[in-house]
């Protein structure tokens, strides 16, 4: 069966991360019409859902200080509360159309640039945008903590919200679903087996790593059931997609990802070097905070 994720070698589809993280407002209306605007053919967004059970567009599980500003336009002076324990309504009175300027997440984007005024999209106000463009690639990252279940709804329902989200929308664009927490995953497996799935990992040392036997990230599988191949376990899975931190991936691990029939889509690749890097090792898709360099490295397509 043919995998609509991949791509020819040395021409990997681009994907805007959080629509534009380093030139417009992660995650919002204004970062996504930017990327139709240049031509971007992907776009990753990531999707949680409110007390009121509403699947909205942003990453963190707390309403994040570096982002958002309250009614009056004050900064936050910690994170929160936990999207999971505000009503859609509530969550959309914050302002996220700049980076705080005395925090150090606002210092590692200095170009991007502020449009005051925008609010967290719904999931559904994404999909009406989208659907626009029959040629839009998407990746709806389900943000769910496997560490910490206090943060989020549980998965299953997780998964439900978005995939009735999209049957409301009749999304037919490419369309995957991706989460670092596998137990989603498994959930859009049971639910609707048609939907590609794309399974993140992360690999390097220390916390933050996801993949390892014993992770809760993994939904119980085990790198030992597959002779320690982490592509041979995902393909296992059904899956279309294998989305590995880029640093993780090696020409060895990706050949045997598309020999296996896997799209490999790497994250997050903002350097000009990278880019270049994982365009020549063949990746199918390349998830970037700055999606017009990766443009023009590539060049226009060939006729």
């Amino acid at each position: 069966m043919s995998n609509t994720f991949r791509r020819p070698e040395g021409r990997p589809l681009v994907y805007g991360h959080r629509g534009a993280r380093g030139v417009l407002p992660e995650n919002t209306q204004e970062g996504f019409s930017y990327l139709r605007a240049i031509g971007v053919a992907g776009v990753e967004i990531d999707v949680q859902n409110t007390a009121d059970g509403v699947p909205v567009v942003i990453h963190d599980p707390l309403i994040p200080m570096q982002l958002a500003r309250d009614e009056a336009g004050n900064w936050l002076d910690a994170p929160g509360p936990k999207i999971i324990e505000m009503s859609a309504e509530e969550l959309r009175r914050y302002d996220v159309g700049r980076l705080r300027p005395d925090h150090a997440y606002g210092t590692r984007y200095p170009d991007q640039r502020a449009r005051d005024g925008a609010r967290v999209p719904l999931l559904s106000e994404f999909l009406e945008w989208a659907v626009k463009d029959p040629a839009l690639y998407i990746n709806i990252e389900i943000k769910s903590f496997a560490h910490r279940d206090d943060l989020g709804d549980p998965p299953r329902i997780l998964a439900k919200t978005v995939l009735d989200a999209l049957a409301h929308q009749r999304i037919q664009q490419p369309c995957v679903i991706s989460s670092f927490d596998w137990r989603v995953l498994g959930a859009v497996r049971a639910f609707a087996p048609e939907v590609a799935r794309g399974y993140l990992s992360y690999e390097q040392p220390g916390e933050e790593c996801t993949i390892f036997d014993g992770s809760p990230w993994m939904d119980g599988l085990r790198l030992s059931d597959h002779s320690g191949s982490l592509p041979r376990l995902i393909a296992a899975q059904g899956a279309q997609c294998w989305c590995p931190y880029f640093r993780d991936l090696t020409p060895e691990r990706l050949a045997q990802a598309h020999d296996l029939g896997l799209a490999v889509n790497v994250w997050t690749v903002n350097e000009v070097a990278d880019m270049i890097a994982m365009t020549e090792m063949g990746v199918d898709g390349v998830i970037t905070d700055y999606p017009e360099r990766m443009l023009q490295l590539l060049g226009p397509e060939p006729a």
